[in-house]
């Protein structure tokens, strides 16, 4: 199961993002929501659900590029579909 980790990519960015925008970036709710996602997540993930942590792990020698690439296209696809899925399910929501 080599794509697990970067699914737990993917799904740490959906979580994190939705998080973010139902909560209108809640500092102590974003905090707590980070926080758990990486206390789940630990010893799976790479690049901690961050692009730039992904690159900065890859400059220093911690990650293949090939690693780098899969997370950054999990990171992508996550937001993706943040993209695609939020207003449909904040209007949900809110009636």
């Amino acid at each position: 199961m080599w794509w697990f980790k970067y699914f737990v990519e993917f799904w740490g960015v959906v979580v994190i993002l939705y998080t973010k925008m139902l909560t209108h970036a809640d500092p102590p709710v974003l905090g707590l929501v980070y926080f758990m996602c990486l206390t789940m997540a630990r010893g799976i993930t790479t690049a901690y659900f961050s692009p730039m942590s992904g690159a900065v792990s890859y400059m220093m020698g911690h990650m293949p590029f090939e690693d780098l690439a899969y997370n950054l296209m999990a990171h992508a696809l996550g937001t993706l579909a943040v993209a695609a899925t939020f207003l449909p399910i904040r209007a949900m929501l809110e009636n």
